[in-house]
């Protein structure tokens, strides 16, 4: 399975506590994981990277998701962030399922689980749902930075040339972090923005209640919709392909479950407050993204300001999970040549991919409406569906394994199915 580095350094134990059967790790044993020396990650820095990575221009959405499914729509934010948490937990369980070593990755898990075929079909989901969000995030912030420059000299540069633009400066970030730590700034301000985008929300929305001399209607639930309420909350918490990275970058993976749980509530407590405050203000009324039910103004420029800083805060840190396994697959960074003929090629690759992501969030003619049909298969298979497979292939028959829980994995199968479904159907029908 690829090239196996050293996981220790000086004696030191790495394990995932989050399981029966706590692993331990001789200072000879061998890994796929980043080497000790790349482990440098506190679970601070992880709790931020968690949240930037999740939360973000998903955000303005959820009002309309509630407005979907109705009131009922808080519990499937509950429900979501419960199954979120879950998967990613037992995604780094599967990674020491074989004591005394860690899989490099969570392609890695799929092998072990089901072959080589099961591994490349994941691999390819995986990394085609990473460097789509990337392209998209792109040519979005792009956009966006182009309508928030109209009006001034700069009108004549077209959305292409913030498109250019935006490639750039995603590429400089990427190629200047030698690991997921680097980024921990990015990870912070993109946290910032997405707060801010959160308040910003709050504040309008509250205080244009007060000017409604008639509140729009709302409704308890509405079942007809539910499923696709529940599959557009669920894709909010959709990042968990670059779990097993943040969890190698830890200096004490240890603490993985815990920082994952603080940093999954945290997100649903903000889902919740731009969730019920946009729906409670604006009801079935409410527009996709809440933004447009704001009152225009400052604020809501600031608001979009924010979600395009987060776009482009996040997209390195998303990139980061496609390019560390395929840099590691070449043999960069594997400590077989010198450090800076490594870091060359590794800078070298990066730019090549990065060329490509922005080549084609420039000339593809709607790619972005491709790529939200094939990301709702990627996502919900990959997301979903493929970390409760492993689990249940890897572990079964085991004592510690219940019918409970069983069922529970059944469950979470079954609403990755759906949004799969509904998330399909939805992207096809906007082709």
């Amino acid at each position: 399975m690829g090239s196996q580095q050293p996981l220790l350094a000086d004696g030191e134990s790495r394990g995932y506590s989050g399981y029966s059967a706590t692993p331990t790790f001789p200072a000879d044993s061998t890994t796929a994981v980043a080497s000790a020396g790349q482990a440098r990650g506190s679970a601070t820095e992880t709790f931020f990277h968690i949240v930037c990575i999740t939360a973000g221009a998903g955000v303005p959405q959820l009002p309309y998701a509630l407005k979907q499914g109705g009131w009922i729509g808080a519990l499937y934010i509950i429900l979501a962030a419960t199954i979120s948490a879950y998967t990613g937990n037992i995604l780094i369980k599967c990674l020491y399922y074989r004591q005394g070593t860690r899989l490099r990755s969570y392609s890695e898990v799929v092998e072990a689980a089901f072959g080589r075929y099961g591994q490349v079909v994941a691999r390819g989901l995986k990394d085609f749902s990473l460097l789509g969000v990337a392209c998209i995030f792109v040519a979005l912030a792009g956009i966006n930075i182009g309508t928030l420059v109209s009006g001034t000299a700069t009108d004549s540069l077209g959305p292409q040339f913030w498109i250019a633009v935006s490639s750039v400066l995603v590429w400089l970030a990427i190629v200047l972090a030698r690991d997921i730590h680097d980024l921990f700034a990015l990870s912070v301000f993109g946290t910032l923005t997405t707060v801010a985008t959160v308040l910003i929300i709050v504040w309008l929305g509250i205080s244009d209640l007060e000017f409604m001399r008639v509140r729009p209607p709302t409704k308890l639930v509405d079942i007809g919709m539910a499923p696709m309420s529940l599959a557009s909350i669920c894709f909010s918490f959709g990042g968990n392909l670059n779990w097993p990275d943040l969890e190698a970058s830890m200096q004490s993976p240890k603490q993985w479950g815990r920082t994952l749980a603080l940093a999954t509530a945290f997100i649903t407590f903000i889902y919740l407050c731009v969730a019920l405050v946009g729906y409670g203000v604006y009801g079935d009324l409410v527009k996709s993204p809440v933004l447009l039910s704001l009152p225009p103004g400052i604020p809501v420029v600031v608001a979009n300001a924010t979600i395009t800083a987060h776009v482009l805060l996040a997209c390195p840190i998303i990139l980061a999970a496609v390019f560390i396994e395929a840099e590691s697959d070449l043999g960069i960074g594997s400590g077989a040549g010198s450090s800076a003929r490594e870091r060359i090629y590794g800078v070298l690759f990066r730019t090549a991919m990065m060329l490509v992501i922005a080549v084609t969030a420039l000339f593809v003619s709607d790619f972005s409406k491709i790529a939200t049909v094939l990301g709702a298969i990627a996502a919900s298979m990959a997301v979903f569906v493929i970390p409760v497979a492993c689990y249940v292939r890897l572990f079964q028959g085991q004592s510690a394994f219940s019918g409970l829980e069983y069922a529970w994995c059944t469950l979470i199968a079954g609403i990755g199915l759906i949004c799969l479904v509904i998330g399909t159907s939805q992207a096809i029908a906007k082709l």
